[in-house]
This record gives C-alpha cells, structure tokens and sequence, in this order.
C-alpha cells in the first residue's frame, strides 16, 4: 500500500519524548508502558520498539495473544499480561517469556506444572482487588495466597504484586484503595516475604500521588498524550488523516446523508471523505464528563436530527474547519465545504478527529521517527514496513502519502 486514502499518522520522536520526560519525573521507579489494544490505536510493535528504546523497563498488554505478538516481533524485555490467563494457556505463557497475573490456584497450578517439565520459574505478579471489582483476588486473601504459593508452588517465582485504582481523579478513593494495598505488603514484610515490584499507578496517579509510584507506575494514556497533565510537558503523537474522493454541489433543500436527518439550507458544495464510523469517527467527539455534559449532547443529537445544527462534528479542510453534514456512513462523511469551494480540491488531506483506540485495523499507520518516515500497511502486519522516505528529507505530516 504506497499510497493509502486514510491513515494515522504516528510521530514516535514525540513518544520518545513522553516516555524520557515521565522516566525523568518518576526518578528510579520502574516505568511500565502500557501497549494494550494496538498500543491504544498507534500501532503495537513500533510503539513498543520506540518504547524499550527510549527506557521503558516493562511492557503491559491485556492478553496472552498480544504477548505473543510482542515476542513475536522481536521484542526481548519483560511483557506483563494483565488479563489472567486460562491454565491450558500456561505453557504458551512459559514459552514465550511471557509474565502472568495470577489470581486464583487454578492459573497458579497449571503454570507450576508447565514450569516443571520444563525445568524454569514461572514469573508471576499477584492482583489485589482493593475496589476495582475486576480481576483479583480479595484483600483479606492476599497474604494467605502469597504464602501458599510460595510454600507449595517451587516453580513459580512471585516477581511483583499490584492492584489497580478505580477513580484515580478521586482522592479520597484511591487514598482508601492504597491503603489497603499497603496494608497487605506490610503483613507480607512482617512474615518475611519480599516481593520486588510493587506497584498500583495508571497515568492519573502518577501525576497526582508521587508516594503512591512505589518500585514501578504502569503508564499509558499519558504516553499517547492523553492524559492533561499540568505537571509535565506532554504532547500528543499522532493525527488522523484523510483525502476528499469527490467533490459536487447540492441544491438548497437537498438532504444529506442517512435518514434525510439534514436538508440544505443553501446551495451546499459538499466533499465525501472515505472515513466513517467503523473507521472510528464518532458521532460526538468529545467525552461527556458528568450528566450536564450528557444532557448537552443529547440536546444536540434532537436539534441536528431536525437539521437546526450539525452536531459540533467537524474536520480541518486544508487546515480550515468545515462541519460534517447529516448522519455518519460505515465508512464515509459528507463535508460542508461552501465557504471555501474555490480552495478544495480532489485529493486535498482531511484531518479528522476521532479515538485512537476505536480506530479500523484496517487504517495504515504512518510513522516518523527520526528523519525517516515509513508505512505499515495494516492489512499485513505490524512487521511488514515499507521506507517512504530515506536520509535527512524533511517532509510535512500531511504530504508524507
């Protein structure tokens, strides 16, 4: 694929960036870089390899596959996986290197067994769950399966023990949840068990709880820019692009797109963008914080259904803001571009906005590192890159396809 119609451009210089500026702020903390669900959107395996490059010590991926996938490809540092993991999947897991969350005997036992026939320890992190609900297991049972595992279970190797916030943004909870998590490893310390990584930081607790970063901090959003931070220098990576297949003008009164949800109100020149919701664009973009946030969407989602606005849903049109008009397509958008028609042409780059982490695998990625830009072309593989440029060009986001 030379030449894609839509991709996610990916600047890992500015990963890069975010990772040494948040190793400089943690200190000697560990730093795990969450590459979970594609690294959220940007590409697993570059993102990674720019990640191990730049100092992170750990890698986090939800599932035993993405794991997989990170060995796969190459990539030798120690890969936490947060999801348990069934016991027929023990051997894999040992296999590949790969270390588990452990939270029940089950898992504990089916990597024991595996372990022993092959001779080597099972690196295991234990999952407390101080109020998440989620994977773990319950506080006044932690203690209790450290030391039954240590004491029955001589191929697994208790590495490290964590538990995950469920309102980091709130104080007062996740002060609650820390404090039971402290409560344990202070019993574990006091009957002489030693466990080298502890850790209960996402992004957000990083930067709000510096006694909280104990010996590692898990940290994703902030590394894809996603998380505001007023503490650190922080940038987003990566844009998402299009290119204008075909350009026309409707007449006043005519509707626009699925449903007749829009009608004209002027003789509309419009521009189709190849790009919709299965692509990941959003009907609202922005994320409602609260229930009057909620209440405004839903304000805007009846008055655009009559056609009175168009729902705050733009794009940038050669760098100028132009709405979305009616209702998004699986994998087109009509755009207003009367205001400036005389400017636009075929072939002119859309940048839209849209999460990262909902974006269609079947969207290239675009990546600059360096002076170098280069394309994975997604309906391969992460691995299979192809060179767009070489040596010390300088090129601009928008004309590197």
């Amino acid at each position: 694929m030379a030449n894609p119609t839509s991709w996610l451009y990916v600047d890992l210089n500015t990963i890069s960036e975010n990772i040494k500026t948040i190793k400089n702020y943690i200190g000697a903390t560990r730093l795990l870089v969450v590459v979970k669900a594609n690294a959220y959107g940007h590409g697993m395996y570059p993102v990674a390899a720019c990640a191990v490059e730049s100092g992170a010590d750990y890698l986090g991926v939800s599932s035993l596959e993405e794991g997989i996938f990170l060995r796969k490809s190459k990539i030798k540092e120690p890969v936490l996986v947060f999801n348990t993991i069934l016991p027929e999947q023990a051997e894999d897991a040992l296999n590949y290197d790969l270390t588990v969350t452990v939270c029940s005997f089950d898992t504990v036992q089916a990597l024991n067994d595996a372990a022993a026939k092959m001779n080597k320890k099972a690196f295991v992190h234990v999952k407390i769950d101080t109020g998440l609900g989620r994977f773990g297991v319950l506080p006044e049972h932690a203690v209790e399966m450290v030391h039954i595992i240590t004491a029955n279970f001589k191929n697994i190797y208790i590495e490290g023990i964590y538990t995950h916030f469920s309102l980091a943004t709130n104080e007062s909870i996740t002060r609650k949840q820390f404090n039971i998590f402290l409560s344990i490893i202070k019993e574990l310390e006091h009957q002489g068990y030693k466990i080298p990584l502890k850790h209960v930081c996402n992004s957000t607790a990083m930067l709000n709880y510096a006694e909280m970063h104990l010996d590692m901090v898990r940290v994703g959003n902030l590394v894809y820019g996603l998380c505001p931070s007023k503490n650190l220098k922080i940038s987003n990576p990566s844009k998402i692009y299009s290119k204008i297949i075909f350009l026309k003008t409707l007449p006043k009164g005519h509707y626009a797109g699925y449903g007749n949800r829009f009608k004209t109100r002027r003789h509309t020149t419009v521009a189709i963008v190849p790009f919709g919701y299965y692509d990941g664009l959003e009907l609202f973009i922005s994320q409602p914080n609260g229930i009057w946030d909620s209440l405004k969407n839903l304000i805007k989602q009846i008055l655009a259904s009559f056609g009175v606005i168009t729902a705050n849903r733009t794009v940038k049109v050669n760098g100028i803001q132009c709405n979305i008009l009616g209702k998004i397509s699986m994998q087109s958008c009509i755009v207003d571009v009367t205001d400036i028609k005389d400017k636009v042409f075929i072939g002119d780059v859309v940048e839209l906005s849209a999460r990262r982490i909902n974006l269609s695998h079947s969207i290239a990625r675009v990546y600059h590192k360096a002076d170098n830009i280069f394309l994975v072309d997604k309906a391969v593989s992460d691995e299979d890159e192809v060179n767009l440029s070489h040596g010390t060009e300088q090129r601009s986001e928008t004309s590197i396809v």
